[in-house]
């Protein structure tokens, strides 16, 4: 509750229940996959309140927005700046625990406001599997 109140949020049952879920869950689910998550426990909430919590949550610097896919947002609780690696056999993202490279905030003319970075590859449990 206090991490919402430090960032000037107001407190509700969905919203910590939205954060919670994704401090408990750091394997970079989407929207809908808080969504099933949260239901059985919290049947009145929807989808909307789902991703109208994570836009806030996001634009308090509470999460972060991962767009690795074209067709579905995930959603980090660790907002450090930190490298991503895409399973393109699974499918899962995976925290790399290394920082991206660094750009500075003028490049040949350019203002850079964001540095999106991920990596594509394959996972431990993938490789291990292709090894068996």
């Amino acid at each position: 509750m206090s991490l919402l109140a430090e960032r000037g949020v107001r407190w509700t049952v969905q919203r910590y229940a939205v954060l919670e879920y994704l401090c408990e869950h750091r394997d970079h689910p989407t929207a809908e996959d808080i969504y099933r998550g949260l239901k059985e426990r919290l049947p009145a909430i929807s989808r909307a309140t789902v991703y109208n919590t994570l836009e806030l949550l996001k634009e308090h610097g509470l999460v972060k927005e991962l767009v690795i896919e074209k067709e579905r947002a995930r959603y980090d609780f660790d907002t450090s700046e930190h490298v991503h690696l895409k399973c393109r056999v699974c499918g899962r993202v995976y925290d790399l625990g290394v920082p991206p490279p660094s750009v500075s905030a003028e490049a040949e003319g350019h203002r850079v406001e964001e540095l999106v970075c991920y990596a594509v590859g394959v996972c431990r449990g993938c490789r291990e599997e292709e090894g068996a």
